[in-house]
C-alpha cells in the first residue's frame, strides 16, 4: 500500500485496513470445527446404598479373619434405610491422535508395488418357528335294524268238468274268366273270381275235482348292527421364517511407487484414536427402604408357581430338570383288599351230617347228627374237627357259642357249658328246647314250657311269660323270636310283631346284624341290618330248597344246614351294587390339609377330606351302630409314601381299616389302629401329595360302608432331588423370586405393614402408600423399594441435609479417555541413509537414457463372489391317516315266504280239459277253408293278367295306325307325341 506521492516512504497502520467493498471477509469462527466445547454423550446410572439399619447392633467385634463358610448366620430381621444415588457422566471430544502402528510398507529407491485392500462384510439373521400338530381319530355310528314277522296262508282250489264239442263247415267256390274284344284301335278285357269260406267251431271244456295247496310260514328276524366309527383329521401348522442377509464387499487396488532414486521410503499406517474428556458427578438422591423377607421353602406348589423364574437362574443341568418337573400331573392310587367278590362260591361237605349249627366270633360249631357229639370247623384245614366230650353223659341236640364260652342242650334238654376242656351242667339247672347267645354274652333260653328266659352278662337271670318256638340274638341287647310262624322283635322291655307274617319256624343271626329265617317249606328269608321287614334273599339263597338253618360267620361266609343234615358253605355272599363317587382335583387346587374317617365295629362308614376352599365327604354317619371318628392333619409339604387297607365284615367284605404313611407321620383308621404290621416308611413312588379321592359306597340295610377307595395324587413326577436342590440353595432362588415378583402381589403385601423412621413422631402410614412396589435392589434377604415422601417439602429437607453432610454425594471427577476408532492414518517417511552410489563417469549414470521400469508385479485376482446361503423353508407333510371303516355284514334274506312264492308260481295246476288240443283242431279247419279261397283268388289274378296283355297289344296297334295317318316330315315334339298317344289310348278305349 502506498501513500500519495510526497516523496516520503509509506508507513504501516496499526489497524488492518478494511477489506474493499465486494470482497469476502474473514471466516466466521462459528463455522470452524472445534472440539471440547459441548458434551457429545451424557450417561446416567444409579447405585443403591444402605445408610442405616435401625436397632441393629454388631454382635461381635472384628478382630480377625472372617470365616465365609460359617453357617447359621443371622438374617436381616429389621427394615433398613438407604439411598439411590444418580450419577451423571459427560463425554466431551477433545480431538484425535495416532494410536497403534497397524502396518508398515517399505520401498527401495525406484521400487513400485501394488496394494489390494478388500473390505468384506456379511451379516445373516434367521429366525425359524415351526409348530405342527396332528390328530387322527376314527368314529362312525351305523345302526342296522330289521324285524320281520311272516305269516303266509295259501290255498289253491281247482274244479274241472265239461265236454268238448267241435263242429266245422267249410264252403269254397272259385270261378274265373277272361274276356277281351277289339274294335279298331279300341280293345277291352275283363277278369273275375269268386271264393267263399265259412267255418264254425265250438269248444266247451269243464272238469271237476279239488286240488288244494296250503302253506303257512312264520318267521321273526330281529337284527341290530351298531358300528361306531368317526374319521377326523386335524392339522395345525404354523411356520414362521424371518431371514435377513446383508453383504458388503469393497475392493481397492492401488499402486505405490518410490520415485526417489536416492532414499528408501516407508509408508506407516496408524489407527486413529478419539480422545474424550469424561466428567463424573452425582446429580440426584432418592430415599429407599429395604424390607426384610423370609426365605422360601420350596414345595410342589411353589415349584409350579415359580418354575420359569427358578429355571432361568439355575445351572443348565438343573434348569432342564426344573422345567420338566410338573407337580400338577395327577395319578390314581387305588387301595387293595377292599373289594368283595362279585359272585358267591359254594362248597359241599360230603359225609358231614349235622343236627344243629351255630356261629359267633369264637367260630362255627355243630352237633353231629349220628351221635350228638360237638364239632368245630377249622377254616385253615377246611374240615370239621371233634371237640372233647369229657363230662358229657349223653349227646347234644342244640349248640350256641357265646362271647367267651360254649353253651349246649343235651338230649335230656338240660343246659351244659364247655370251659375248654370239660362239659359241666348249668349251676342253676336250666333246661329248655332252644337257646342262643348274644355278642355281649347274654344267654337266651326257651324253657320246657316255651317261655323265654335270659341271663345277662353279669349272671343275673330273668324270667318272662313270652312264649316262643325259636329265638336268636341280633347285636347287643337285641333279639328276635318266632311263635307259630309269626316273628317278634324285642324293643326295650316289650316285643313288637313284624310283618308280613312269613311263617318262620327257625331263626339265626349273623355278626353284622343280618337276620335269617327258615319257613316251614324249607325256604330262606332275610332282614337286612337296620331293617324291620322280611325280604327274599338274593341268589343263591333264593334258589336253595330243603333248608333247616342258616348261620353267618365273622368272615362273611354263610353255612346252610339242610333238613337231611348235609352242609353247604357259601363263600362271601353277594352284596348290594356299589355306588361310585369321584372328587377329582381341580387344575389349580391345593393339596389336602385334613382327613376324617368314621367307622364302627364292622367297617368304615364315611370319609371326609378337607382341601383349601373345598370339603368333600362320602358315606354316611347315620343308621344303627356306634360310630367312632379319627382325624389326621397333613403338613404343608406332606407326601403319601405308602398305603395299606384291610377288609372287614361290613356289607359283606368292605373297607374296615385304612393306613396312610405320610412324610410327617402315620395315619391309622379303623382296625389299622390295632394292627401290629409295621408301616412302610420308604418312598416307594417318590412321594405324592393327596389332591382328590374316588371309590364306591355300598348299602347294608340302613348302614353305608366304603366298598373301595382310592386317591388322586400330585407331585409323584417331581424328583425329590429337585426340591432338595432348591431348598439347599434357597437364598439364591429366593432372591430370584423376590426380584421377579409382580407389583400387584408386592403392593398387597406392603399394604399390611407400616414403618416409622427413628426419631420420627409422625403417625404410621401403610407402606403400600409410600413405597413404589417395583423393587430396585436385593441384598441378602433385603428387598429395596423407592421410599416416597408425603410432601415435597420433606423431600427437599431430606435431600438438602444429605448434600451438606453426607460425603457419599462426592465431587465432580474429570478423566481423559481414549477410544480407538475404525479410521487409519498413513504417512510416508524417507530413509535417512543415502541408498545411491556416487556418479562415476566410467559407469552408466544417466537414468534418462535408461528410465526405471515402473511396472509392479501382478497380484492374484480377488474373488468377489457372494457368500450368502439358502435356508430350507420346507415343511414336513402330514402323515397318512390310519382311519378306516369296516364294511357292514349283509343281513340274511327272509326264508319264510318260500311257501307263498310257490303258490303264486304260474301253471301251478295241470290243464285237464284238453282245450288246447281242441283249439288246434279248429285252427286246422279254418286254415283248410282259407286255402281254397286262396286258390280261387290266384285263378282270378291269372285271368286279369291275360286281359291286361290284350289291352297293351291293342294300344300298340293304335299307335301304329296313328303314325300312318300323320303326314311325312311333320315336326314332332313331346307334347304332340303325348297328345297323340293319349288320343290313341282314348280311341282304343272307345273301340
Amino acid at each position: 500500500m502506498t501513500t500519495p506521492s510526497t516523496g516520503t516512504p509509506a508507513t504501516t497502520s496499526a489497524t488492518p485496513p478494511a477489506a474493499p467493498a465486494g470482497l469476502d471477509g474473514e471466516t466466521p469462527k462459528d463455522l470452524l470445527p472445534a472440539t471440547g466445547n459441548y458434551p457429545t454423550e451424557i450417561v446416567r446410572y444409579r447405585s443403591v446404598v444402605l445408610t442405616d439399619i435401625p436397632g441393629a447392633k454388631p454382635s461381635r467385634k472384628l478382630t480377625g479373619a472372617i470365616d465365609l463358610g460359617e453357617e447359621n448366620l443371622p438374617f436381616y430381621d429389621r427394615p433398613a434405610e438407604g439411598m439411590i444415588v444418580t450419577t451423571e457422566q459427560s463425554w466431551k471430544a477433545e480431538g484425535v491422535t495416532l494410536g497403534r502402528l497397524l502396518h508398515s510398507l517399505a520401498l527401495a529407491p525406484g521400487e513400485s508395488t501394488k496394494v489390494a485392500v478388500v473390505d468384506w462384510q456379511r451379516g445373516t439373521k434367521a429366525t425359524g418357528t415351526e409348530n405342527t400338530a396332528e390328530n387322527d381319530s376314527l368314529s362312525s355310528i351305523t345302526d342296522q335294524n330289521r324285524s320281520i314277522s311272516e305269516v303266509a296262508n295259501a290255498i289253491a282250489r281247482e274244479e274241472q268238468y265239461g265236454t268238448s264239442q267241435a263242429s266245422q263247415a267249410s264252403n269254397s267256390a272259385s270261378s274265373g274268366g277272361t274276356f277281351g274284344t277289339s274294335l279298331g284301335i279300341i280293345s277291352g278285357g275283363a277278369s273275375w273270381s269268386n271264393s267263399s269260406n265259412s267255418g264254425f267251431t265250438t269248444a266247451v271244456s269243464r272238469s271237476t275235482g279239488v286240488k288244494s295247496v296250503a302253506a303257512e310260514a312264520a318267521q321273526r328276524i330281529g337284527a341290530r348292527t351298531q358300528q361306531l366309527a368317526t374319521a377326523a383329521r386335524s392339522r395345525n401348522m404354523t411356520v414362521v421364517r424371518e431371514t435377513t442377509q446383508s453383504e458388503k464387499e469393497k475392493v481397492l487396488t492401488r499402486v505405490v511407487t518410490n520415485y526417489n532414486h536416492m532414499h528408501a521410503m516407508s509408508v506407516q499406517y496408524y489407527e486413529v484414536v478419539q480422545v474424550y474428556s469424561v466428567t463424573t458427578k452425582p446429580t440426584k438422591l432418592e430415599r429407599c427402604l429395604f424390607v426384610p423377607l423370609q426365605e422360601l421353602t420350596f414345595t410342589n406348589t411353589t415349584l409350579q408357581r415359580y418354575k420359569e423364574v427358578l429355571a432361568s437362574v439355575a445351572p443348565a443341568e438343573w434348569a432342564k430338570k426344573i422345567r420338566e418337573a410338573n407337580p400338577f400331573n395327577t395319578a390314581e392310587r387305588k387301595l387293595d383288599a377292599c373289594t368283595a367278590p362279585e359272585a358267591p362260591q359254594a362248597a359241599h361237605f360230603d359225609g358231614v351230617d349235622l343236627a344243629d349249627i351255630a356261629a359267633s366270633p369264637m367260630g362255627v360249631y355243630g352237633v353231629r347228627k349220628s351221635d350228638g357229639s360237638p364239632v368245630r370247623f377249622d377254616p385253615v384245614a377246611r374240615q370239621w374237627n371233634p371237640l372233647p366230650t369229657t363230662g358229657l353223659d349223653s349227646g347234644l341236640i342244640r349248640i350256641a357259642p357265646g362271647k367267651d364260652t360254649l353253651w349246649a342242650l343235651r338230649t335230656d334238654n338240660l343246659l351244659v357249658q364247655f370251659d375248654g376242656t370239660t362239659w359241666r351242667r348249668d349251676a342253676q339247672g336250666w333246661a329248655g328246647r332252644s337257646l342262643t347267645c348274644g355278642l355281649d354274652g347274654t344267654l337266651y333260653l326257651i324253657g320246657m314250657g316255651n317261655a323265654i328266659h335270659y341271663r345277662d352278662p353279669n349272671g343275673v337271670s330273668h324270667d318272662t311269660t313270652v312264649l316262643a318256638d325259636d329265638i336268636t340274638a341280633v347285636g347287643r341287647d337285641k333279639a328276635w323270636y318266632c311263635r307259630q310262624g309269626r316273628t317278634y322283635e324285642r324293643s326295650g322291655s316289650g316285643w313288637l310283631e313284624r310283618t308280613p307274617v312269613p311263617n318262620v319256624q327257625r331263626l339265626s343271626a349273623g355278626p353284622e346284624g343280618t337276620l335269617w329265617g327258615i319257613t316251614n317249606e324249607g325256604k330262606a328269608l332275610v332282614v337286612e341290618p337296620g331293617a324291620t321287614a322280611w325280604t327274599t334273599p338274593k341268589p343263591p339263597f333264593a334258589t336253595i330248597t330243603g333248608m333247616a338253618e342258616i348261620v353267618s360267620s365273622t368272615n362273611g361266609d354263610h353255612w346252610v344246614l339242610r333238613t337231611d343234615g348235609s352242609l353247604l358253605r357259601i363263600l362271601m355272599a353277594q352284596r348290594e351294587a356299589p355306588v361310585a363317587f369321584d372328587a377329582p382335583p381341580k387344575a389349580d387346587s391345593s393339596y389336602a390339609s385334613k382327613i376324617d374317617v368314621w367307622y364302627d365295629e364292622a367297617g368304615i362308614r364315611s370319609i371326609q377330606v378337607v382341601f383349601p376352599g373345598q370339603t368333600v365327604r362320602f358315606g354316611d354317619s347315620g343308621g344303627s351302630g356306634v360310630l367312632q371318628r379319627a382325624s389326621y392333619t397333613f403338613g404343608p409339604t406332606d407326601k403319601l409314601l405308602s398305603y395299606d387297607a384291610w377288609a372287614g365284615t361290613g356289607a359283606r367284605g368292605s373297607l374296615a381299616g385304612l393306613r396312610l404313611t405320610m412324610t410327617s407321620g402315620v395315619a391309622n383308621f379303623g382296625v389299622a389302629e390295632t394292627t401290629t404290621a409295621a408301616p412302610d416308611l420308604s418312598e416307594d413312588a417318590g412321594g405324592a401329595a393327596l389332591c382328590g379321592l374316588f371309590g364306591a359306597t355300598v348299602k347294608s340295610g340302613t348302614r353305608t360302608y366304603l366298598s373301595s377307595l382310592g386317591f388322586h395324587v400330585r407331585g409323584g413326577s417331581v424328583p425329590q432331588a429337585v426340591l432338595d436342590h432348591l431348598n439347599d440353595n434357597r437364598r439364591h432362588y429366593s432372591q430370584a423370586v423376590w426380584a421377579n415378583a409382580d407389583e400387584l402381589t408386592l403392593s398387597r403385601i406392603l399394604a399390611n405393614y407400616s414403618y416409622t423412621p427413628a426419631g420420627s413422631t409422625a403417625a404410621a402410614v401403610p407402606l403400600g402408600m409410600l413405597l413404589d412396589p417395583k423393587p430396585v435392589a436385593t441384598t441378602g434377604n433385603y428387598l429395596g423399594f423407592r421410599w416416597n415422601f408425603p410432601t415435597e417439602q420433606e423431600r427437599e429437607t431430606w435431600a438438602k441435609a444429605r448434600h451438606q453432610s453426607d460425603a457419599s454425594l462426592g465431587a465432580s471427577v474429570t478423566n481423559t479417555i481414549a477410544i480407538a476408532t475404525d479410521g487409519v492414518f498413513a504417512e510416508a517417511v524417507l530413509g535417512r541413509a543415502n541408498s545411491a552410489e556416487k556418479i562415476d563417469l566410467t559407469r552408466f549414470w544417466n537414468w534418462k537414457d535408461s528410465p526405471i521400469q515402473i511396472t509392479a508385479p501382478d497380484i492374484a485376482p480377488v474373488a468377489t463372489g457372494t457368500r450368502a446361503q439358502n435356508l430350507d423353508l420346507s415343511v414336513a407333510g402330514l402323515g397318512t391317516t390310519a382311519a378306516s371303516f369296516t364294511p357292514l355284514v349283509a343281513m340274511p334274506d327272509p326264508t319264510g315266504l318260500q311257501a307263498a312264492q310257490a303258490i303264486t308260481t304260474a301253471n301251478l295246476f295241470r290243464d285237464m280239459s284238453g282245450l288246447n288240443t281242441m283249439g288246434q283242431v279248429l285252427t286246422k279247419g279254418i286254415e283248410a277253408a282259407a286255402a281254397g279261397d286262396k286258390a280261387a283268388g290266384e285263378r282270378a289274378q291269372d285271368a286279369m293278367k291275360t286281359a291286361t296283355q290284350h289291352l297293351e297289344k291293342m294300344a300298340e296297334l293304335a299307335i301304329q295306325a296313328t303314325k300312318k295317318a300323320t303326314p311325312a316330315g311333320a315336326a314332332t315334339n313331346p307334347t304332340v307325341t303325348g297328345g297323340e298317344i293319349n288320343q290313341a289310348v282314348k280311341a282304343a278305349t272307345k273301340a
